[in-house]
């Protein structure tokens, strides 16, 4: 008799989020942008207290709904290294989605943001804008540049002024997209259910990672470059870091 086959832990954890959001979900179908989130799922994004009486949050400093119409170039050319760009859906739309089988789409239902991306220097040194991020059974990448926002709604959080230091992030980067290149082990799986998150807080090249979440990634990124967030409870156990509990969170910039 052969033994059973076991499932994969990233289809484990798709058919675990799938089936909470059938849960979830209600009849309304709301088109809100941005939303709150499903409970039970919305009280788990809030913030953790700042440790220092100094820290400071982000700044939404623009938000762009896609509606039919591109970001204007103004639009795009307020964006700089450091921002993090918070993506939202409605209800409706992320609903569209799941019903489709696209269940990488589940966070935008459950969660008021879905999915979170650093703004960094292009790590091949030209003078473009690229978008650190990384998503289910893809490596960490910086390929993508602003012109990936533009049939997306999304949101500019930006850190205190002089609190990211751009060639530290540049030196992020370059590191993170060689530790974390395999698409089959890029994405920490494991933080996705909360049970444990792989270290967010690296001061030097060899503390950088080789597993991230979407939020996880901003905040080392973040972290490395100067602007250190109180983004993470319990040392990073028992907690599922969602894109709203970073965007809301507050930190202390260490290059002033």
């Amino acid at each position: 008799m052969s033994a059973p086959r076991r499932i994969p832990l990233d289809r484990r954890l798709k058919h675990l989020a799938l089936a909470g959001a059938l849960v979830a979900i209600s009849s309304n179908c709301s088109t809100a942008i941005p939303h709150n989130g499903r409970l039970p799922f919305t009280w788990m994004e809030r913030a953790p207290t700042p440790e220092s009486e100094s820290s400071l949050p982000m700044t939404v400093v623009h938000r762009h709904e896609a509606s039919g119409t591109l970001p204007g170039r103004d639009d795009l050319k307020m964006i700089q290294a450091g921002d993090v760009i918070a993506f939202t859906m409605s209800h409706k739309e992320a609903w569209q989605y799941l019903r489709k089988g696209k269940i990488q789409k589940i966070p935008y239902e459950l969660f008021r943001y879905g999915h979170l991306a650093l703004v960094v220097p292009d790590p091949n040194g030209t003078s473009e804008l690229r978008l650190l991020q990384v998503a289910m059974k893809q490596a960490v990448s910086a390929v993508d540049g602003l012109d990936y926002l533009n049939d997306k709604t999304w949101e500019i959080h930006r850190p205190p002024t002089g609190s990211v230091d751009p060639k530290r992030l540049r030196e992020f980067t370059i590191k993170v997209t060689e530790n974390a290149s395999d698409p089959k082990h890029a994405y920490d799986y494991v933080s996705v259910i909360g049970w444990k998150n792989s270290p967010w807080q690296p001061d030097n090249e060899s503390d950088i990672g080789e597993k991230f979440s979407c939020a996880t990634l901003v905040v080392a990124g973040l972290h490395y470059s100067g602007y250190q967030l109180d983004a993470v409870h319990r040392g990073g156990r028992l907690d599922l870091v969602t894109p709203r509990q970073v965007v809301e969170s507050r930190g202390v910039s260490v290059n002033n």
